[in-house]
């Protein structure tokens, strides 16, 4: 990827690999304030990216990572397009390393994706009743993760669905949200087999 590259998510990693160079430890302030201004789309495809690569491993990560989804899926609820954060989860901090290695590794897959995306079909992701059940689904996630996070590939199993309504809404692909709906299915058997 080189730096004229202007589409979204080639965009997000370039800064998001900017901002890991320049500093050893990240705070989750600094890392909303770089990708906020381009919506919630790029911010979900983050968070969901962290519980799929190597830094979700980190102790305590799937929990920031589901109150973060439970906070833009209430703010999606509400009509709103800014993410407010707590004090206490602004403070927290990630290795600049750690999220360095984790863009080099995404990059490859953003370049795969690129000529997959393509804005069609926005009734599925834009609108009052898309919004609202996109948000539903935050927050549905969100608490699973949260309350259920430390079952040993579950986090990653449940960002699935995530990231790809992270791309949709990022490139207004509703192609891609209706993939993502699809994929509830075996995620939902999944987490019925875990439990039975």
């Amino acid at each position: 990827m080189n730096s004229q590259d202007d589409w979204i998510i080639s965009s997000l990693l370039e800064d998001l690999a900017a901002l890991a160079l320049a500093n050893d430890r990240i705070s989750i302030a600094d890392l909303v304030e770089a990708l906020g201004a381009r919506g919630f789309g790029p911010l979900l495809v983050m968070l969901s990216a962290f519980l799929i690569l190597p830094v979700g491993m980190l102790p305590g990560l799937p929990g920031v990572v589901a109150i973060f989804m439970i906070l833009i899926g209430g703010r999606m609820m509400t009509g709103e397009t800014t993410l407010w954060l707590p004090a206490r989860l602004r403070r927290v901090h990630i290795s600049g390393h750690v999220l360095a290695v984790s863009v080099a590794r995404a990059q490859p897959a953003a370049l795969w994706l690129r000529p997959l995306l393509t804005p069609r079909l926005v009734a599925l992701i834009e609108g009052r009743i898309a919004t609202r059940l996109i948000a539903l689904i935050l927050i549905g996630t969100g608490v699973l993760i949260f309350l259920l996070g430390f079952i040993p590939g579950l986090p990653f199993v449940l960002s699935l669905h995530v990231l790809m309504l992270g791309l949709a809404l990022s490139t207004r692909d509703g192609l891609v949200a209706a993939l993502a709906y699809a994929l509830m299915a075996p995620e939902i058997i999944f987490i019925w087999r875990v439990f039975t």
